[in-house]
Formats: C-alpha cells, structure tokens, sequence
C-alpha cells in the first residue's frame, strides 16, 4: 500500500512540477497579453486612421479638380451676365427718360386743360352773375401730379418697369432691384410692385407676401 501511494504521489508531483514549469513559461507571455492588446489596439486605429485620411484626400483630389475646371467656365460666365445687366440697364434708364419726358409732357396737358376748365367756368359763372373767385383753387384739387398719373395709367394701364418678368426666384428679384436702383431716379414705387404679392417662404411653407404668415412647426 505504501509503495503504490508512493508511486501515486510521485507521479502526481510530476505532473504538478511539469505544470509548474509550464505556468513559469507561460507567464511572461501571459504578462506580454495586455501590452499585445494595447499595441494591437493601437495599430488598427492608426489603419483606420490612415483609410480615413487616404479616403477624404481621395475626395479632396476629386472635387479639387472638379472646382478647377468649373473655374474656368466662370470668366466667359461673368463676362455675358455682366453684359446682360449692362444691357438691361441701359433700357432701364432709356424707358425711365421715356416716362420721364411723357410725365413732363402730360403736366403740360393737364396744365392747359386745368386753364381751359378755370376759363370756361368763371365764363359760366360770370354769365349767372356769380363771384368766380375761388374757382380755379377748387378746380386745382382735379390736376397736378395725381390727375398726371392717373392719365398716363389711362394710357397705359397696369405699366410697371417689370412687367411680365418672372420674379419667382429670389436672385432674380435681386438682380431687377440692382439694377433699378442704379438704372432710374425714383426706384422706390417699382421696388414696393416688384415686391409686391410676391411668394415668401416661412418655415418651409410657400405663401403670398401679402398675406399673414403661415406658422409650419417642421423646420
């Protein structure tokens, strides 16, 4: 019996040494692991750092030579509108000489049918043994500046410097509102009917502009 337990101990004691031998071998390996974790860590964030950087200069190459070349267009682009705007202001300040000349003529018109009423009626009143004093003032609230207007709308109704443009974009409104206010003298009332009940845009929601604001709670 003592023998066998003898052998039984001997044989375990080995394989406890041969394990400990392994465990004494491994353990310096076993110690390296959470280093290995960290440099391995480490070396996938610099790749994919390097895959990030390589990816968006590969972007940068690409749109950098897309801007170039649509830079090259922009000379020859900025040449025809700056002659378009020139030639639209030069018939803007040639119609507002037109409108100009027409509204200084038609004061003369109104002027000499504003003489003729106050003629004809202190005659009139005269002839009914009547005092025409203070006629021609009464008679010269239906002339002047409002009755000229109004005859040049009866000559032309609904004129505006801007009729029949599409004003629906917003840089369209912006190069006509340039344009008159370098281009005639008085740009304010063309300005105020350009403006005018054209479509605005509130929180996403098209509406007229001459209507109250339209409350959208979607940004």
């Amino acid at each position: 019996m003592l023998s066998g337990f003898d052998s039984s101990l001997d044989s375990r004691l080995r394989e406890a040494e041969e394990a400990e031998k392994e465990l004494l071998r491994l353990q310096p390996v076993a110690e390296e692991a959470p280093k290995l974790r960290l440099e391995k860590a480490k070396v996938q964030k610099r790749q994919e750092r390097e895959q990030a950087k390589n990816s968006a200069m590969r972007v940068v190459d690409r749109s950098m030579r897309a801007a170039t070349e649509k830079q090259t267009r922009v000379p020859d682009l900025l040449e025809s509108a700056g002659r378009a705007v020139q030639t639209l202001y030069t018939v803007m300040k040639e119609l507002d000489g037109y409108r100009k000349e027409a509204s200084e003529s038609m004061a003369i018109v109104d002027r000499v049918d504003y003489e003729i009423e106050v003629e004809e009626g202190e005659e009139h009143e005269i002839s009914l043994d009547r005092d025409p004093r203070g006629l021609a003032y009464a008679l010269a609230a239906r002339h002047g500046d409002v009755r000229v207007k109004e005859l040049l709308e009866e000559m032309e109704p609904g004129f505006t410097f801007l009729r029949s443009c599409d004003l629906s974009e917003p840089l369209y409104r912006d190069v006509a509102k340039f344009v008159l206010q370098h281009a005639i003298e008085s740009p304010e009332g063309e300005i105020a009917a350009m403006t005018e009940n054209q479509p605005v845009t509130t929180n996403g929601r098209t509406q007229s502009g001459s209507g109250p604001a339209v409350q959208d709670h979607e940004e």
